[in-house]
């Protein structure tokens, strides 16, 4: 099976059987006259820490790759694009969060593998129900910069009872650190001032979450 071609290899024995490069290499097509499309394929692959991160691959990092045509990127980027509307077709319009298990799932393939900090805001009525979700910043690697009244704009403008504020760590260790500890502090005093409560902070790392709601912590 292993000298079988990666088209021929899904044909006879499925697509499960397939290595990373080799789907790829099948998204790829062909190789060019300095490299076999498999050699173009792992340098594809090189460009990831693993294959979860290719859904942060832009147009221009597979360009990067001599070799690589707009025609190839696009390919790639597209295939990526599918499947994640795939994934979230059967998703419900009206999701309710009841738990922090709930909110780590939605989100956590969404956000446990990007390389810089980014925090959602999820807006909920009174039983649950999440009514908007949105990026409200997008940071550093290690620091996001926060205006306390952005976090809380989209909750009083829709009448939301209260939010669920959510970020990534990229390290991908979900522990807290003091700014963290001071951000919750003050998203809950000022959530009391705007009697729009704060639900949970939840913070993502890679394959585990931290909740203060759990915690406890500042009595959320």
């Amino acid at each position: 099976m292993e000298d079988l071609k990666p088209r021929e290899k899904l044909m006879l024995h499925g697509p499960k059987t397939l290595k990373d490069e080799e789907i790829i290499a099948i998204l790829l097509r062909t190789g060019t006259k300095d490299n076999h499309v498999l050699a173009l394929s792992k340098q594809v692959i090189s460009l990831m820490k693993n294959i979860a991160s290719i859904k942060n691959l832009t147009i221009e990092d597979l360009l990067s790759i001599k070799g690589i045509s707009y025609a190839k990127a696009t390919t790639i980027i597209a295939s990526v694009e599918l499947g994640r509307r795939v994934r979230h077709m059967n998703i419900p319009k009206q999701v309710n969060l009841s738990n922090t298990e709930d909110v780590y799932l939605m989100l956590r393939e969404d956000m446990e593998f990007l390389e810089q900090e980014h925090l959602v805001v999820l807006c909920l009525d009174i039983k649950g129900h999440m009514i908007k979700k949105e990026t409200v910043y997008i940071g550093t690697t290690t620091s996001i910069p926060l205006s306390i009244k952005d976090l809380f704009k989209s909750a009083v403008m829709i009448g939301a009872y209260g939010i669920i504020i959510v970020h990534n760590h990229p390290t991908g260790d979900s522990r807290p650190s003091l700014a963290d500890d001071q951000l919750t502090k003050k998203i809950h005093e000022a959530g009391e001032l705007l009697s729009v409560k704060l639900i949970d902070h939840v913070i993502v790392g890679k394959n585990e979450f931290y909740s203060y709601k759990r915690q406890r912590s500042f009595n959320i």
